[in-house]
């Protein structure tokens, strides 16, 4: 996080920023993606978007699909994960996902081919475009990539920050939470170096789950937080300023 100085100087202007429940979780994107939870978790975790203010629910699209009509009426924006967990599906299969819910959501987090970006493929580049373009053809609002951080050394992390920001998308997110866990402060900060220099917007996600971890997330560069733990996170924070 570099020196000591700058990294209590950004810890103070998020904690300006977001010293408020109410706008720390405007930031938050509450998940649910566990294969062992059902359509009542998924209402669950709208009704937790709800009641706290967050920004949206992040489920799957099985989920999306049977809790949308629920979602509307709770004033809840959905956001669906397409390529999970991995990417490795076709680009086929992926605007597949993609059409099926494309009319019932505010946003999409598109997984990259995690294997690809290790390889250095050229060709995510062109998927990505191509999904990306889709995506807002189909009336999708935010579009997030997700590019596996902690599994990319630096060559391979700018490689993919590049690629993201050119298939135009609005965020590149660190981590699915699967394989890694790309929400700590060391993490955030390399994505965020490869990404502002293209006015990419991060976010951060995997091994969120206090107010601490959220501000220190925020303060290496984070715009947004996708967290199985909102509740818990917001909670911490008015425990800390209460």
């Amino acid at each position: 996080m570099g020196n000591q100085p700058g990294l209590i100087e950004a810890l103070a202007r998020v904690a300006r920023e977001y010293g408020s429940a109410e706008r720390l979780a405007s930031v938050i994107e509450h998940t649910m993606l566990s294969p062992n939870k059902g359509v009542r978790e998924a209402m669950r975790i709208v009704d937790e978007s709800s009641s706290y203010g967050f920004a949206c629910a992040v489920l799957t699209p099985y989920h999306v699909t049977k809790v949308a009509g629920y979602a509307r009426d709770k004033g809840v924006e959905l956001c669906a994960v397409i390529g999970f967990p991995g990417g490795f599906q076709p680009v086929s299969a992926k605007r597949a996902e993609i059409m099926h819910v494309a009319s019932l959501v505010s946003g999409v987090d598109i997984v990259a081919n995690i294997q690809a970006l290790v390889d250095g493929d050229p060709g995510v580049a062109e998927e990505l475009g191509e999904l990306v373009d889709y995506a807002r053809e189909g009336g999708v609002g935010h579009v997030k990539i997700i590019v596996e951080a902690p599994l990319l050394d630096d060559e391979a992390l700018a490689r993919a920050v590049e690629a993201v920001a050119k298939a135009g998308a609005d965020y590149v997110k660190t981590s699915t939470g699967v394989y890694s866990k790309g929400g700590d402060p060391v993490t955030v900060l390399r994505t965020f170096q490869h990404a502002e220099g293209y006015g990419l917007k991060v976010k951060a996600a995997g091994g969120i789950r206090t107010a601490l971890d959220a501000l220190l997330a925020l303060a290496a560069g984070a715009a947004r937080l996708g967290t199985s733990s909102g509740p818990r996170v917001v909670e911490t924070l008015e425990r800390l300023t209460g």
